[in-house]
């Protein structure tokens, strides 16, 4: 019997873009199911191997002039938003699928964008847990009681100013990962995630490392978000609209904290990982 090749992921970070990092949850979530599931894994960055199945990601900050230089047994894994009116990272990753390099994504509406663009190579990865990546401590005084993390653009700042000015003690991250972003969340009571894009991708990619750690999340959901029904229950889901005042009456109640953080595990605590990687390999 052949022995079964190693899975390469390989995580893109340019010299002095540490947002790279934030690709790392998604990468354990692979490399540990894979691990699980019989295979050789590991992490590496800007590294691919000759052997073995690369699996590339943020492939969308590679330079499309090394295309060429790309192994044939290489799969990316697409982490961007493709729908909307943000065109910038569909047509640099469109590149990559001219060349019938395989595809992994994350998002089903993702995935209908880029059959609509003639691509067919292109399988589903759905995203669950993963008991290693359990790991923020949860004995920690809750002295923040809110936190959010990412980029900031003006439909993202409005919301962020109105709970300052509604007295709530607001921390704020900009190019922090990992653990020392992990000490932050334990320390608040709740994590925002409103939409960057106007695309309306839940952003499960970002989420579900705060549902494995059951953390109350207040997530954006509009009528037109598309988001996997596995993880409505886990996350407190409210339009644009109403994100202040669902903020503002959350960290008021410790019972609905305690409730949430229950509901944000057990939502995703159902679907293994291996079971979607499985289905993938």
């Amino acid at each position: 019997m052949s022995e079964r090749p190693t899975f390469n992921i390989c995580i893109i970070q340019p010299q002095g873009y540490i947002h790279s990092l934030a690709f790392l949850e998604l990468a354990e979530l692979l490399m540990y199911s894979l691990r699980d599931l019989g295979r050789q894994a590991v992490i590496r960055k800007n590294q691919l191997g000759s052997d073995g199945i690369n699996v590339i990601i943020g492939a969308h900050l590679l330079d499309p002039k090394v295309q060429g230089d790309i192994p044939a047994n290489t799969i990316i894994l697409n982490t961007e938003q493709l729908g909307g009116v943000y065109t910038a990272w569909r047509d640099r990753l469109g590149v990559w699928f001219e060349t019938g390099i395989g595809l992994w994504d994350y998002s089903p509406a993702n995935i209908d964008v880029i059959r609509d663009m003639g691509v067919e190579n292109i399988k589903l990865l759905n995203i669950g847990y993963q008991p290693e990546l359990k790991r923020i401590p949860e004995d920690v005084e809750q002295d923040v009681d809110v936190l959010f993390y990412g980029s900031i653009n003006e439909r993202r700042k409005v919301v962020l100013q109105e709970l300052v000015d509604r007295g709530i003690k607001l921390k704020v991250l900009a190019g922090v990962y990992g653990t020392e972003r992990d000490k932050w969340v334990a320390r608040s009571k709740v994590i925002l995630n409103h939409h960057f894009y106007e695309s309306q991708i839940f952003e499960i990619v970002r989420v579900f490392y705060l549902l494995t750690n059951a953390k109350p999340v207040v997530a954006e959901i509009n009528d037109e978000t598309v988001v996997d029904q596995r993880f409505r229950d886990g996350v407190v889901g409210v339009p644009y609209s109403q994100l202040v005042d669902t903020v503002c009456d959350l960290v008021k109640d410790q019972a609905r904290l305690n409730e949430q953080g229950k509901k944000a595990f057990e939502s995703i605590l159902k679907y293994p990982q291996t079971s979607f990687t499985r289905k993938i390999l």
